[in-house]
């Protein structure tokens, strides 16, 4: 190995070995910051005052939710049933296709630069899964149809008051799933937030893929 060939082998192990370090301090940041966030929450929620007030803006949380997924399963539905006919209708185009719906949260405007930033890192690692809005040409093949919206939200047909709803106050309440999953499956909003976040600000988008495939991969 020639020194030009040293000095190449030399640059390259270094910067290798900087990458590596960067990513094990970026992931070990990343595991730092969502520890925190998951004791911010526990400490939040364990100290949570069941006012009326409060227990109101939840409930107007869960049901706003609901009206907001509604908006997405009946785009998803129109879409779906477009694609369909379009099929039938001897468009081959529409053959293989997946439609998928993402939800996350927008913090409102106007709030201060920690405010912002606190709110920016509850949304990032926040899965927001909820009733998983999902749709594809192999409910076709299947001779399967999207299931109703009302099954969609529920699950199991069941109030999801568990943790953090697990409180008499909220007896008589149905609270549905994509409220559980939001401050149950994951380990960053708490109750406080909760009361702080309006349905309105909920941004949903609809991911579309259209599939062509070459002639070796065609059925």
């Amino acid at each position: 190995m020639n020194p030009e060939q040293e000095k190449r082998e030399f640059i390259n192990a270094y910067q290798s070995l900087f990458a590596n370090d960067k990513k094990k301090e970026m992931d070990n940041e990343a595991a730092k910051l969502k520890q925190a966030l998951y004791e911010r929450k526990c400490n939040l929620n364990k100290n949570f005052n069941w006012t009326p007030e409060n227990t109101l803006k939840i409930i107007e949380l869960n049901n706003g939710l609901l009206e907001r997924y509604r908006e997405a399963y009946n785009e998803l539905l129109r879409v779906k049933n477009e694609f369909e006919e379009r099929y039938r209708a001897g468009d081959k185009s529409f053959k293989d296709y997946t439609i998928e719906v993402e939800f996350w949260y927008n913090a409102p405007d106007g709030l201060s630069e920690e405010e912002d930033e606190l709110w920016d890192n509850l949304c990032e690692n926040t899965i927001f899964w909820g009733p998983h809005l999902y749709a594809s040409s192999s409910d076709r093949e299947r001779n399967r149809d999207i299931e109703p919206f009302e099954e969609a939200m529920m699950i199991d047909n069941q109030s999801w008051n568990e943790y953090p709803f697990n409180t008499k106050i909220l007896d008589g309440t149905y609270i549905y799933y994509f409220m559980h999953d939001i401050f149950n499956h994951n380990d960053t909003y708490s109750l406080e937030d909760a009361v702080q976040m309006k349905a309105e600000n909920f941004s949903w988008q609809m991911n579309i893929c259209i599939e062509h495939w070459g002639k070796s991969r065609q059925k």
